[in-house]
């Protein structure tokens, strides 16, 4: 499993911890939906990034670190 997977994961129940505890608790607050948002859409990223064939996997990493 790739570290990218990981923190994806990782992301993803930081995400629906906060957001469960968050319901019940606290006020209609945009901010944090924001905030949220923001945090579900890098979990997300990060487990794409994490599940792709490892060719495809290889060219973004080059792509990202030019040589």
């Amino acid at each position: 499993m790739r570290k990218e997977l990981k923190i994806g994961i990782l992301l993803f129940a930081i995400f629906n911890l906060i957001n469960f505890f968050s319901k019940n608790m606290l006020p209609e607050m945009p901010a944090l939906h924001f905030i949220l948002g923001g945090l579900v859409g890098l979990a997300l990223c990060q487990i794409i990034i994490g599940i792709l064939p490892e060719s495809t996997y290889l060219k973004l990493k080059n792509f990202k670190t030019p040589q």
